[in-house]
């Protein structure tokens, strides 16, 4: 039993030990990984300062002309954009006066073809239908019309 005990107790330590070993590489690892994740930080900050023009001066000729470079691509691709959202704005604006402009023409043509009276003409046929319709059958025309229709037995020839 004993010896069983004291078996079981090194299989156990072994397996701790293994364990803990996994554990200590598994912190090294991730300790190396945030160190290179803190070197590219650093490193991509420097770079952004350089665009920004800032620490020029520990730059190489050959640094800044890749600097250069690389805002003068920059650029060409904010200028392109800006270049298409007008192009865009202005096809907005475009189909907006073109509906307008339709609107208006369909005004203009309404208006001529019912002779659009000033305000003033207006309400005076206002007034006169009003009083037209409260008369009654006054302005009723009524209007002879011949035609063929006869009303009654059908002569006999």
């Amino acid at each position: 039993m004993k010896k069983m005990i004291e078996r079981c107790e090194l299989h156990r330590r072994e397996y701790f030990h293994e364990e803990r070993l996994q554990k200590e590489q598994q912190v090294q690892d991730l300790k190396d990984e945030i160190t290179i994740m803190v070197n590219s930080i650093e490193l991509l900050q420097r770079h952004c300062r350089r665009l920004m023009g800032e620490d020029l001066d520990t730059c190489s000729v050959e640094e800044l002309k890749e600097i250069t470079i690389q805002i003068e691509k920059s650029l060409t691709i904010v200028r392109s954009r800006k270049a298409k959202l007008n192009e865009d704005e202005v096809g907005k604006l475009k189909a907006e006066i073109a509906g307008k402009r339709e609107l208006l023409n369909e005004r203009t043509r309404l208006h001529e073809m019912f002779e659009e009276k000033p305000l003033w003409m207006q309400s005076r046929n206002l007034e006169s239908e009003k009083n037209a319709s409260s008369s009654g059958c006054e302005n009723i025309h009524i209007s002879n019309v011949e035609t063929d229709l006869f009303i009654g037995l059908p002569r006999r020839v």
